[in-house]
């Protein structure tokens, strides 16, 4: 019984050498040609990184010990590089630097010990450069909003090889300052914004899902403008002695609610000169101003319509609504008519040129002069109406909407 175990046991291990010697022949054997041409183990799964006027060249070492070196070929085999291939590596990587900015056809052949090469192996790739990068543009800010301290940027949809923007401007206390802006972002506040200073950004670029290299499109510089459209969403109104009564169905808030199908309506009729006041709830120097009369001719262009009225701002007013020292002139106005019909005796209907003017809004600007001084920070503001059209007519105030213009004073 011994022996045979014995027996047993000598005939499992030749077994199992002669089975290893078999799996060590078919690694050999998938690279021998039957008439004695042996190929190395070619290269597998090659992938081509794009890069800045470089490319990476990947691939699966394989199974093959005997592979020692590799070299990659490109036009049309007129180029080319030589590398030695570590054998304790699954995966090849080679960065040819510099290539010239261009599509390629690369084609890879490894090498044994005694210079016998693999079949070859293709893989496309391209190379980046100043070409690309000159094509590149920054992404689009759409708009930007100066509160008077930090500086607000909208931007538009990030392109698809937008990776980030970077954002340099300088701060209030002259020191330069930056960002990086992610593209998923659709707003940034720039705190702390120098208005004498511009601001400057240039987005990155990755071409392609596998570069090894970023592309920075040239920076655009812009001086910002501080006038925006003074926000409504914290205007409230404010009835101080001596301002005109109001009819409760037409609240003085309808004058900025952002719909000029609705409209103020005063009393009926008033006194000229008569004023209303409001309290924006900010502080701003105001630039530009826009009316929108009431969209009837029961008023626009007549008496419903002021003519000549002026304008005061006030950080502080007087309590007892006196029209002191405690207001400044910020305007006189005019509203001009194109037909002139308006102030016609007998009154006439408006035009329809007149009818456009009013409905699209009556825009003036804000401008000093010796009795008037536009440049002075307000929170309040108040309209004096002077003189309406048709002055035969008992006045009446009916305005659809006012918006307001200037820089945000924090």
């Amino acid at each position: 019984m011994m022996k045979n175990n014995i027996l047993f046991i000598i005939f499992i291990v030749v077994i199992g050498v002669c089975t290893g010697c078999d799996s060590q022949t078919d690694i050999y054997e998938k690279y021998i040609v039957p008439n004695g041409l042996i190929y190395p183990g070619p290269a597998q799964n090659p992938v081509a990184y794009p890069g800045n006027k470089r490319i990476k060249i990947s691939w699966l070492r394989g199974t093959d010990p005997r592979v020692q070196t590799a070299r990659i070929f490109w036009n049309n085999y007129t180029d080319s590089v030589e590398f030695i291939v570590p054998a304790d590596v699954d995966t090849v990587s080679y960065i040819i630097d510099p290539i010239d900015e261009n599509t390629y056809s690369f084609m890879i052949h490894t090498y044994d010990n005694e210079g016998n090469k693999s079949i070859p192996i293709e893989v496309l790739g391209a190379v980046y450069g100043d070409n690309y990068r000159n094509l590149l543009t920054n992404r689009l800010l759409k708009s930007t909003y100066y509160d008077g301290l930090d500086l607000k940027l909208n931007w538009g949809v990030a392109g698809d090889t937008e990776v980030e923007t970077l954002v340099n401007w300088v701060d209030t206390n002259g020191a330069p300052q930056s960002m990086e802006v992610d593209p998923a972002e659709s707003e940034t506040v720039v705190p702390n914004f120098n208005l004498n200073e511009p601001l400057s950004y240039s987005t990155i670029h990755k071409p392609d899902s596998l570069a090894i290299d970023m592309f920075q499109a040239t920076p655009s510089e812009k001086m910002i403008d501080p006038v925006i459209l003074i926000p409504k969403n914290t205007w409230r109104s404010l009835s101080l002695p001596g301002d005109m009564g109001m009819n409760a169905s037409y609240p003085l808030t309808n004058l900025w609610d952002n719909n000029t199908s609705n409209f103020m309506h005063s009393v009926d009729p008033v006194t000229l000169p008569c004023t209303f006041t409001w309290d924006m709830g900010l502080k701003a120097k105001l630039s530009k101003m826009r009316i929108w009369p009431r969209k009837s001719n029961d008023d626009r262009w007549t008496r419903g319509h002021p003519r000549l009225f002026e304008i005061y701002g006030s950080l502080e007013p007087n309590p007892d609504g006196s029209l002191d020292d405690s207001w400044i002139l910020l305007g006189r106005f005019e509203c001009v008519q194109p037909s002139g019909n308006g102030i016609a005796t007998p009154w006439q209907l408006p035009t329809s040129e007149d009818i456009a003017l009013s409905d699209n809004g009556i825009e003036f600007e804000f401008v000093p002069n010796d009795s008037v001084d536009p440049n002075t920070t307000v929170q309040y503001i108040r309209f004096r109406s002077l003189e309406h059209f048709n002055p035969a007519a008992a006045p009446r105030i009916l305005l659809a909407e006012i918006s307001l213009w200037g820089t945000l004073v924090r």
